[in-house]
């Protein structure tokens, strides 16, 4: 069994290399160098490299920031929050912007209201406010209520969303969590969960938010400012592997990546280096459907399946991983001696949600080369996932933080294969 030992030297690299971020003295954007900030949701306000890293995207010192709360039945409240996080991380409140688009009436300013702000996407006065900004920011919610504000019904661009195109074009940063992550692809996962997606496909019909949750994939037109893959968030949380596997797959002619992004955490992407970056407290999967395909029986076979932390790169011009360097690698240095065959169930599994899967169950426990999970509804109709090491599969480890694990796991092949489940009670 392997001995891992963390050395004190090694402990002073960490503190250097993770040290906090310093804001930029400048705010010089640079033509077509624009940034994303892309956060899977339930953003902490203690979350400090996140909001550091955008603030300094956005010119640091100099950072000027619009706040879009379209997304919200609260577009006030959630928005003046974040504001006051940007406060309390040195931007100046005078260069904070509320910018008042929005669909829905905030009930917690009864003197105001904020539905009428939806024809402020015209407004003059509006877009010389996104003019002035640096940085703009979504917040969650409902993911078609910024796409239907932002475009017309002919489907064109409101002068508010060129004028969010011109930000981003001149080096500017555009954030969002949540829905304000989901938007920033083309197309835009807005509804459905894994199941609903694996067993059904698609639907063309979205109500309202509780349709994020269940039945089949609603996909549909995003702001495209990510133009790289896919976006879904609240990844590993809400289980949304299959839902984005399985849009993947029926786009696979414009995108072959897709990028799952776990709450608390971001998808920094720059567009200059054609290159993402895990910051925060989660992590990111990346899919790749290059070499992927669907069976008659619905199979779906060699989906390559990595996961990144804090600390790790990814380059999509060449698909090359920069990890940690501070990461030792796991193949042939397995921690774990537990044979399988394992079945991971969920909630009566260790170990069960993916990221824990991938690298404590499979890249890093020498007995096994591959693990199961199913899922199934009351009909007795399921699937079985089977995570399997492949030539490229490598795995990563470090103590990045006291005695946390910290992992990532690189080029696992996915086969998910439709199943008939019989249950007797006993």
């Amino acid at each position: 069994m392997k001995k891992r030992l963390i050395l004190f030297t090694s402990l002073l690299i960490v503190s250097i290399l993770f040290s906090t971020i310093t804001l930029s003295k400048s705010n010089n954007l640079t033509q077509n160098s624009g940034s994303l900030v892309i956060v899977g949701g339930a953003l902490e306000s203690s979350n400090g490299d996140i909001y550091r890293k955008f603030i300094e995207l956005s010119g640091g010192k100099k950072a000027v920031i619009g706040i879009i709360g379209a997304a919200s039945t609260k577009p006030y409240k959630y928005s003046n929050d974040f504001k006051n996080d940007l406060i309390k991380y040195g931007v100046k409140k005078r260069n904070i912007y509320i910018i008042p688009i929005a669909v829905r009436d905030d009930k917690t300013t009864p003197n105001v209201d904020e539905s009428k702000w939806a024809q402020n996407v015209n407004n003059p006065e509006v877009i010389k406010m996104i003019d002035k900004c640096t940085g703009i920011w979504f917040v969650g919610g409902d993911q078609t209520r910024i796409t239907g504000v932002l475009y017309n019904k002919d489907g064109s661009n409101t002068p508010a969303l060129d004028a969010i195109w011109s930000l981003y074009n001149r080096g500017g940063v555009i954030g969002g969590t949540s829905a304000g992550a989901a938007v920033m692809s083309n197309p835009m996962i807005a509804g459905g969960n894994s199941f609903g997606a694996l067993k059904y496909g698609f639907t063309d019909k979205y109500e309202d938010y509780n349709d994020q949750e269940q039945g089949p994939v609603y996909a549909t037109r995003g702001l495209g400012f990510f133009n790289q893959g896919i976006i879904d968030q609240h990844f590993d949380r809400k289980a949304r592997l299959g839902r984005l596997i399985v849009t993947l797959l029926a786009n696979k002619e414009k995108f072959n990546l897709g990028f799952g992004i776990d709450e608390n955490t971001a998808l920094i992407y720059y567009s200059g280096k054609n290159e993402i970056e895990a910051v925060g407290r989660g992590g990111i999967v990346i899919l790749d459907v290059e070499n992927a395909y669907k069976e008659d029986n619905g199979a779906i076979k060699n989906v390559d399946i990595s996961y990144i932390e804090k600390g790790d790169k990814y380059n999509i011009n060449n698909r090359k991983f920069m990890i940690n360097t501070l990461k030792e690698t796991t193949r042939g240095y397995e921690y774990y001696e537990i044979e399988g065959p394992i079945i991971n169930s969920g909630i009566l599994s260790p170990n069960a949600s993916l990221r824990n899967l991938l690298s404590f169950d499979l890249m890093d426990n020498y007995c096994v080369d591959e693990v199961k999970s199913y899922s199934f509804d009351t009909n007795g109709d399921g699937f079985e996932l089977i995570f399997k090491k492949g030539e490229k599969s490598q795995g990563y480890w470090a103590y990045l933080d006291g005695n946390s694990d910290s992992y990532s796991v690189t080029n696992v092949i996915l086969d998910i294969i439709p199943v008939k489940i019989t249950i007797t009670h006993k």
